[in-house]
This record gives structure tokens, C-alpha cells and sequence, in this order.
């Protein structure tokens, strides 16, 4: 669809096409699945937490015994016949574009521990990917479907609890340039608890003789954002826009006989979040593709967003207005036609209805392919703006009350619920509670308080798409919501950020980073921190940099990205256990003090290293240690191309101690950092007591080390931070005993 040609000038939100998994692409693991759960293949999901039998298993993680790193590889695993067969996606986010397309029916269920379908709120499964396509003009051979996170190509396919977001332009930067979530052709597609996020076109209808429908969905976008040509019906979808002056809906028949048909039955329209303050009176319900576009909006909420007239020309000299049916009947909330009635009549193309003239059953070729399990107990989705409560039979958030759980003395808190006192953050109204939408409405919150004070941040789970500076004295807390949380593969806290900086430019790597510290003293549990920005040549894409030598621990995190990963600036110190990191090129790097235990590194592009440090002087305390932690490269990265570290300078020290090195090691183990300039000179890179087949040291370095146990003394957890000490660190979360020597 071509753009309106307005200049868009929200945010700095810059992107990059991803081809990799993040933190996918690891090997098959060996540890035996969960149970499977008994659902006959096209029935309603009796559960979304186990696979059910039968079911293709995608995981990204080393937790599931034949399963496949991507949705993509899981497709094509599929038979190419008439079989009705069913996709299971273990929690994560997968960074991939992907196209289904077989001839029989398929299932994709997303991992979540609340009823399938019922909402996305729960949902633990991303699907993302940063691609667009600038269409002021479209250029020949392309089209605005080639830049969709998901697309369908055939029939029959009902998607639970997944979540769909193209990341490129995300906030609009770029204007004329789409950006699709879904494009869906086919018949008979169905979405049941996702969320599709884009910017312009995020959800394309495709097809022209095509029916769909979208159940209990969030779809945000700004310009244009559901458009096409199929009949799509949407019950108790949030509808959350982005932009001012622009329109929800492009609707396009090619005649009065064709089939398709825009309707809305209660469904939130408001705006997405942090958009609320410039939007008002600002969007438009919709406006005509062709002249015969058809769109209904009928017991809904509409919230004080839309614009008194309601509905749009396409333009002002090309109206297309002649045969259009745009309607309204029995909806609610400052935007709907009852409290803009004059100004509705004006537009004198828009209709009030009297009656229902578009139930679901009219609406569609038949309803027997739809699930309707929850759709008789739906009301309007309280959604972003606490407008309503759900029906006491639902599991929105809005309709829960918590106990009070104690965080004092050496037990763990409770990681489901917040505990009295906790600041909260959650992506929908909670009874009774105060709550902040997102990361940067909580940290404005809590920024001035005392330094005396220990601030707890309790977050419910969702992706939060922000990019974080945070800066604060005394002791903050952040704890994700976690019903494993000794797992981080069950994480169902995302803050995911889409932003690379230049290397070779004149700025600072940490300026990329998802989550900038430079608070005193930081504790994070069960939260994935994801920069998504991709492999771009001489680009740093961070998921963490730490600054003004604070102190960061970490619990049972993720954090994700490509080079230079995890930042340390001179003066800081970093504790990470049970906590995987995932990058390209030295994804662990800087001039400060950090300490991993039993946790796992992922190298996901060949060629690169794991580390690179830097010390002021021999004496200098900085470093890293890598105790008894994992190195499980990507899927992709070949034996012997990856280096545990290279010196960022000449008295670069980095250890390796009673670890796992998978066969991505090269024999040599350690590089210079270039050959021109090596910088081996007063260098410490270590091991001691490691195994697996990139253990072998017969070929190391020469500028490295096997530590003997005198050697190793300094590295054991209460030496290494000997100048800073250990209370800093929650121990009760320290699983694992850090390494003594002499108990190897």
C-alpha cells in the first residue's frame, strides 16, 4: 500500500535486519522434555505449557530433546500432505521471518501458563525481525508483504499466544517505509491471544476471498495499521495506535460482490502505550482503500483518541468514497458516535446502526473452523487505559489481589506475585494497585528516593520495547516474573531495544545498549535484556553496559545482542550466575570486574571472540572469571572458530575455571587482537581444570596459560573481589559454590 508521504518524526529508534536467533540456534539438547499434554490436532489447546503430542517442538535452548532452534526449521520439518499437525514454541524470542505454507491444516501454540487464547498478556514467545521497505515510490519487484514478520500462504492455520514484531522504525523515524507484523493470505487464518506490532501496514489481509478472524489480540501501529481485502472479523482485540492524524483501517473491495469486510466487536481502541499524550481527538477509524471498503466497529470501547469525525477521505483528490460502507452501532467511550454525533454526520459517509447487521455468523463463509472457546465470555479488553474490568472468569490481571510476601531475611521472594511494598510494573490495570506501564515510567517513579532505601521493581510478564539509562543511588531490585525462576528459559520478562552504534564513529558502544547501568547497586532476576539490532558490520549492539563504577548482579537473566554484548566500564563490578549471554564478536568486553558462575556463553557467528579486557597495570583488579559456566555455541558457528578472549589491551586478564567448552573452540584457544598489533605483552588468559572437546590444550597459545593451583587462588570468588568485597552479591540465589581450589 503507498505511504501517505507525511514526514514522521518520533524517536531515534534505529534497526537492522536479523537473520539469527536470539539465543536460538544452539545445538539440540539433551535433557528429556516435559510431558505432552493429549489435544487432537486443530482442537481447542487443553494446555500451553507442555507440547502437545505429536507436536514439532521449537526451543531455543539446550532443555528439549529433538527440538528444532527456529519456527522456521520447525515448518519445514513438517509433511507436505493434508495432515493436521501442530508447532509447540518453547519460551524466548526468535528472530526470524517466517512464511507458513502447506496444504493442510497447521497449529502454532505459543509457550504460556494461562488458558490458550484467552489474552496475550502471559504470552512467553516473541517472533521479531527488522525489516522494511520504502515506498515513496514502491520499487519495481517488491512488494510491502516481503517485509512481514509472519506471513501465511496457504489454509487453515490458527496461531496461540505468540507475539509478532517487526522492529524496524519501529517509533517512525523513517517516513513513507512499512513495516509489516502479519501478512496473511489464505483462508481460514485465525489468531488467538497474539499481538502483532509494527509501525505503517502492521497487518496485511491479503486475501481477497479470504476469511479470518482475531480473538482477544493486541495489534498496534500508526499509519494505515490494518489494511487489505479480506473479510477479518476481530472480538475483544485491543487496537492501539501510534500516530496522529492518521488512520486504523484501509479497507478494499473490488466491487460491491466482494467478500470482504472490516468488523470490530468488543474491542478497545486507544492509544499504545506512552502515545496517549499526543494523540487525543487525533486518529481516524478508517479510510477507504477502494471505493467499496467495508468496516464496522460495534460494541466498543472507543476511547478519546479518535477524531470527532470519525472516519477519513483516502485523500483530498482522490476520495474514493462513492460506494463505501462505513458503520457504528452500539459502541461506548468519549470517541464513539453518540458523543460526536455532529461531527460524524459531517463526514456523510458513515452510517449509525440501529441493529447488528454484521454478527460473526454473517460475517463469515462459516464459523465451525473457528475456535470459540472463550468467545461467549469476552467483554471489552480493560486494556491499556483501565477502562473497564474483565468478566470475573477471566485471567486479566486487573481481577487479581496479592498477598504480602516478606523479602526480609535469607529466603527467597516469592517470584509469581510482588510483595508488599514493590513498585509495579505490568502491562495491564491490577485491582487496587498502582502500576507503571513500562521500565521508564517506574525508574522516573522511584528516582529520587532515598539512597537509604532499597527500591524493589516487581514486573508482570511482556516485551517492553525500551531503551534504558538508569541511574540511581542506593540498592534498586528488579525482579521479573518467574514461575521457574532457577530456569532462565522460562523468563517471561523481555526489555528488547533495536539499536546499533557505529564502532568507527565518534561514539560511545554503550549508547546502543538496552539497559545502561550506572546506578550503585543494581540486582536483576528472571529479566531478559534482548538488543535485537543485528550483525551489521563494524556495529555494537549491546544488552548491557555498566557504568560509574556500580555494582551489577544478575539471577537468572538473558542477555542477548551481537558485538560487545555485556560492557563493563573501568571501576565496575559484575556478578552474573545461572545468566546466559549471547553475542558475536567480544561479546564480553571493558576495563571493569565481572565474575560468571555456572553460566552459559553463546558465540553465535564464527570467527569472533568471547572476551576482551582490559587493565590499567598489572595490579590493576579488573578482569573476568568464568566459573564452571557452559560455552554452547550457535548452530551455525563451525569447530575451532571461536576464541575464549583476545587482550583489549596489554594487561588484559580473563580465566576460565572448571568450565565446558564445546567444540567451537579453536585449538589455539586465545588471539592476539590483531596482527599488527598483538598486545600479549603482561597478559593473564587462563584455564584451569576445564573440559569438553574445546578443552584440549595441546596447540594453545603460547601467550596463555594452565593455572596451577597457587595460580588459581586469586580467582576464587572472595579474592577476585577482594578490594570490593561480597555483600553486594544475594547469595541466597547462588546455587552453585564458587570453585575453591584443591575441590576440583
Amino acid at each position: 500500500m503507498l505511504a501517505l508521504g507525511i514526514a514522521l518524526a518520533l524517536g531515534n529508534l534505529l534497526s537492522f535486519s536479523a537473520l539469527l536467533v536470539s539465543g536460538a540456534d544452539i545445538s539440540s539438547a539433551t535433557a528429556a522434555p516435559s510431558a505432552s499434554t493429549v489435544t487432537t490436532c486443530g482442537a481447542h489447546p487443553t494446555s500451553a505449557s507442555k507440547a502437545p503430542a505429536g507436536a514439532a517442538v521449537v526451543d531455543l535452548t539446550n532443555s528439549t530433546t529433538g527440538a528444532f532452534s527456529s519456527l522456521t526449521a520447525g515448518l519445514a520439518s513438517l509433511p507436505s500432505d493434508s495432515s493436521c499437525q501442530t508447532i509447540f514454541i518453547m519460551p524466548g524470542t526468535y528472530v526470524e521471518q517466517v512464511t507458513v505454507n502447506r496444504p493442510g491444516q497447521t497449529v502454532i501454540i505459543g509457550y504460556t501458563t494461562e488458558d490458550p487464547g484467552r489474552g496475550y498478556s502471559g504470552n512467553q514467545v516473541t517472533v521479531s525481525y527488522s525489516r522494511g521497505l520504502s515506498v515513496s515510490p514502491l520499487p519495481a519487484g517488491h512488494s510491502d508483504s516481503e517485509t512481514a514478520v509472519i506471513s501465511t500462504a496457504s489454509s487453515n492455520i490458527a496461531f496461540y499466544n505468540v507475539d509478532f514484531i517487526n522492529t524496524d522504525n519501529l517509533n517512525g523515524t523513517i517516513a513513507n517505509y512499512v513495516t509489516l507484523a502479519g501478512s496473511t493470505y489464505g483462508n481460514h487464518i485465525g489468531f488467538y491471544g497474539c499481538s502483532l506490532i509494527g509501525w505503517q501496514d502492521t497487518l496485511l489481509t491479503g486475501s481477497t476471498n479470504g476469511y479470518q478472524y482475531y480473538e482477544s489480540c493486541y495489534i498496534e501501529g500508526a499509519i494505515d495499521f490494518i489494511w487489505g481485502y479480506s473479510a477479518a472479523y476481530f472480538k475483544g482485540c485491543t487496537i492501539a495506535a501510534k500516530r496522529k492524524s492518521s488512520c486504523i483501517t484501509a479497507h478494499s473491495r473490488k466491487d460491491a460482490t466482494g467478500i470482504g469486510v472490516y468488523v470490530f466487536d468488543q474491542c478497545l481502541v486507544t492509544a499504545a502505550a506512552g502515545y496517549a499524550s499526543t494523540l487525543k481527538s487525533g486518529v481516524y477509524l478508517g479510510r477507504p482503500y477502494s471505493a467499496y471498503a467495508k468496516v464496522v466497529y460495534k460494541n466498543s470501547y472507543l476511547d478519546s483518541i479518535i477524531q470527532p469525525i470519525g472516519w477519513k477521505n483516502w485523500s483530498a483528490t482522490d476520495p474514493r468514497i462513492d460506494h463505501i460502507t462505513f458503520a457504528e452501532f452500539n459502541n461506548a467511550g468519549p470517541g464513539d458516535w453518540q458523543n460526536n454525533a455532529a461531527a460524524r454526520r459531517s463526514f456523510g459517509h458513515a452510517t449509525l446502526l440501529t441493529s447488528d447487521d454484521y454478527p460473526l455468523s454473517a460475517v463469515m463463509d462459516s464459523t465451525s473452523w473457528i475456535d470459540s472457546t472463550y468467545s461467549n465470555s469476552i467483554s471489552v479488553p480493560a486494556g491499556l487505559s483501565a477502562l473497564q474490568t474483565r468478566d470475573p472468569s477471566s485471567t486479566n490481571l486487573s481481577d487479581l489481589s496479592f498477598p504480602m510476601v516478606s523479602t526480609a531475611g535469607s529466603s527467597e521472594a516469592d517470584s509469581t506475585v510482588p510483595a508488599d511494598g514493590d513498585y509495579i510494573v505490568s502491562k495491564s490495570p491490577i485491582k487496587g494497585k498502582t502500576v507503571y506501564s513500562s521500565f521508564t515510567e517506574v525508574i522516573a517513579a522511584i528516582q529520587s528516593i532515598s539512597s537509604k532505601q532499597v527500591v524493589t521493581v516487581f514486573i508482570y510478564p511482556g516485551v517492553y520495547q525500551e531503551q534504558i539509562v538508569f541511574n540511581r543511588s542506593g540498592t534498586t531490585v528488579f525482579r521479573g516474573y518467574s514461575e521457574d525462576p532457577s530456569n532462565y528459559a522460562q523468563n517471561q520478562v523481555i526489555l528488547q531495544n533495536s539499536h546499533g552504534v557505529d564502532t568507527q564513529a565518534d561514539q560511545s558502544n554503550s549508547d546502543s545498549a538496552t539497559l545502561y547501568s550506572r546506578a550503585q547497586y543494581l540486582q536483576l532476576y528472571n529479566i531478559n535484556l534482548n538488543n535485537i539490532f543485528g550483525q551489521a558490520h563494524n556495529y555494537a549492539s549491546l544488552g548491557f553496559a555498566s557504568g560509574h563504577n556500580g555494582y551489577t548482579s544478575f539471577y537468572g537473566c538473558q542477555i542477548t545482542g551481537n558485538q560487545d554484548t555485556f560492557d563493563l566500564n573501568k571501576g565496575t563490578s559484575v556478578f552474573a550466575t545461572n545468566t546466559l549471554v549471547q553475542g558475536s564478536i567480544d561479546f564480553i568486553w571493558g576495563a571493569g570486574s565481572a565474575y560468571f558462575l555456572n553460566s552459559t556463553l553463546v558465540p553465535n557467528t564464527n570467527g569472533g571472540s568471547i572476551a576482551a579486557m582490559k587493565r590499567a597495570s598489572s595490579t590493576d583488579p579488573a578482569g573476568l572469571v568464568f566459573d564452571q559456566c557452559t560455552v554452547s555455541s550457535a548452530q551455525n558457528v563451525g569447530a575451532g572458530s571461536i576464541y575464549l578472549g583476545r587482550p583489549y589491551n596489554n594487561y588484559s586478564r580473563v580465566v576460565y575455571i572448571n568450565t565446558y567448552l564445546d567444540n567451537s573452540i579453536s585449538p589455539a584457544g586465545w588471539s592476539v587482537w590483531s596482527k599488527t598489533n598483538p598486545q600479549i605483552d603482561g597478559v593473564l588468559f587462563g584455564e584451569y581444570h576445564n573440559r569438553g572437546p574445546g578443552a584440549t590444550t595441546s596447540k594453545r597459545a603460547t601467550f596463555s596459560q594452565q593455572l596451577s593451583d597457587a595460580d588459581a587462588v586469586q580467582f576464587q570468588l572472595a579474592n577476585f573481589f577482594a578490594n570490593q568485597g561480597t555483600s553486594w552479591i544475594n547469595m541466597t540465589y547462588v546455587k552453585t559454590t564458587p570453585f575453591s581450589v584443591g575441590s576440583i
